[in-house]
């Protein structure tokens, strides 16, 4: 295998600048299969990395006729295969696939590069290329991996497979809107292959992946989903074709709806559609969610005690803030923990500059022009570079980043938040219901609707977004009538000092409501 000495060997800074994460030879076998179905002519793979693919393939196929050509951008991972002339019936082009001209193919198989589209060396180049061949902006696409298959989708034969592996993120994100729309108005989607115990399989991957198996028939067809428990279980699958637990028509999968919630539903014991039929509201009738501030140079904005006292920077150009997520330990974030955390060194205030002229500020900014943290990607774009985002404290945080439970956060303080957390800002119905929302959010069924948006990322890391959240079913004003002010504020203090107790008071509360009626006038 060539798979383990090449990450000995080969820096991991290297890998993650071309996006490279490798695909298991069991899982590669499957996708081989998949295309290899109806004896191709010509195969594409427009990441070839270390070749995995078409070493399964030529398992697969004694076909000499077939032809395999291979898109590689990295030199060093093509000088690392060191292939000599005999593999006639492969060619390696060390190209950006997505600049490449090329015809179409009976078969085309990939495991794409993870990486933000920003990152992309070339994107100011290509990406105009891409949309005058499909005929479709691409603004807003977060991830390479989501241009590499919408740009395979163009170049696949009539009646040519594909396979693709895919970040999950896709399914729920805004930028796979359009390719989910193509992917069902086409009737090219015909079987999704999620993983239940992905580090077992993927143990390299840093998100979570699907596979996708399209062909180009026209043919509209139910779409199989099979979900995959185990790499015991892979290596036993004869015929990914035939392997699936279950089936979902196109329009039951809309492309303007989330897919991770819709598909998962459909192995899950939780029955959260007839939860969610109680619940006529969004959150956003109550106010939204919001990124935290984005400083683009965050060690330079994160001050601490003795930083504060050694640039003599005093009270008017500083800003409560908490900086990061592991500095709120409790669901209750008081004035007092504020404080703890300030006088343990922790860096909880942020540079707010009021006072451009006086000298130790203007100091504090040359040394940061020194460092270089004005040239920054965010910085660069501001003016003055040191000016931060106007915002108020927010009554409730949300983390951004969630294993098990989400972090939800009552901020009883008059400090802001960096992009660790999302804060949330009432409207004026909201401002009345706070406490409520707080209780719903702490409660398992608020859990576990919110939860149904996530974007999900590798090893059992949960991502949400504001957009998702601001979308999420909540009770209507009249359900949280049922609820008393003075047991929601009860909640609170018990949270204080007893937070599973408090999930559970929150539990019934909620209970409450979905079991009851609401009142009326």
């Amino acid at each position: 295998m060539r798979e383990p000495n090449y990450i000995s060997e080969i820096p991991i800074s290297h890998r993650q600048a071309y996006g490279q994460f490798f695909t298991p030879a069991s899982v590669a076998y499957l996708m081989a299969e998949w295309v290899m179905k109806e004896h191709p002519q010509t195969v594409l793979d427009p990441a070839f990395g270390l070749g995995i693919f078409y070493d399964q393939i030529n398992q697969i196929s004694l076909d000499k006729n077939l032809q395999f050509i291979g898109y590689e951008i990295d030199q060093n991972i093509i000088n690392y295969l060191n292939i000599d002339g005999s593999k006639t019936n492969l060619k390696i082009i060390n190209s950006d696939y997505l600049a490449a001209d090329i015809g179409n193919f009976d078969g085309i198989i990939c495991n794409p590069p993870y990486m933000k589209f920003q990152k992309f060396r070339n994107r100011h180049d290509v990406l105009p290329k891409i949309e005058r061949k499909i005929g479709k902006k691409l603004v807003g696409y977060a991830n390479i991996a989501s241009i590499f298959l919408v740009k395979a989708l163009q170049e696949l034969n009539l009646n040519g497979r594909l396979a693709f592996i895919m970040p999950l993120e896709f399914f729920n994100a805004g930028y796979g809107k359009e390719i989910k729309k193509s992917l069902l108005n086409d009737n090219l989607l015909k079987q999704i292959i999620i993983f239940a115990n992905e580090k077992d399989i993927f143990p390299e991957a840093i998100t979570t992946v699907c596979v996708l198996f399209c062909k180009n028939d026209g043919q509209p067809e139910a779409i199989k989903i099979t979900q995959i428990k185990s790499s015991e279980e892979l290596q036993q699958i004869s015929d990914i074709n035939n392997f699936y637990q279950q089936q979902i028509e196109l329009s039951d999968l809309p492309y303007n709806k989330k897919w991770t919630p819709i598909i998962l539903s459909l192995f899950s014991q939780q029955n959260l559609p007839d939860i969610s039929c109680k619940l006529s509201c969004k959150l956003s009738l109550y106010g939204a969610f919001s990124r935290g501030i984005a400083t683009g140079a965050n060690d330079f904005f994160a001050l601490n005690k003795s930083k504060i006292k050694d640039l003599r920077i005093d009270e008017n150009n500083l800003c409560k803030c908490i900086t990061k997520s592991q500095q709120i330990r409790k669901v209750i974030f008081t004035e007092d923990d504020f404080y703890v955390l300030y006088n343990r060194n922790k860096s909880v205030y942020c540079l707010d500059v009021k006072n451009h002229d006086l000298p130790e500020i203007c100091d504090y900014i040359k040394h940061g022009e020194i460092l270089g943290y004005h040239q920054r990607y965010l910085t660069r774009k501001r003016k003055p570079w040191y000016k931060i985002e106007r915002r108020k404290p927010a009554p409730i945080l949300l983390g951004v980043f969630s294993r098990q439970r989400l972090k939800v956060i009552r901020n009883m303080t008059t400090a802001i938040s960096f992009t660790c957390f999302h804060s949330f800002y009432p409207n004026v119905l909201g401002e009345s219901l706070i406490d409520k929302l707080f209780v719903y959010l702490l409660s398992d069924v608020g859990q576990k609707i919110i939860k149904s948006n996530k974007r999900i990322y590798g090893d059992n890391l949960d991502k949400f977004e504001p957009g998702d959240l601001n979308d999420s079913l909540f009770p209507s004003p009249m359900q949280f009538a049922i609820i008393d002010d003075r047991e929601a504020r009860e909640v609170i203090e018990i949270a204080k000092i007893d937070e599973r107790l408090a999930i559970k008071m929150s539990n019934q509360l909620i209970e409450k409501i979905i079991n009851e009626e609401p009142k009326t006038d």
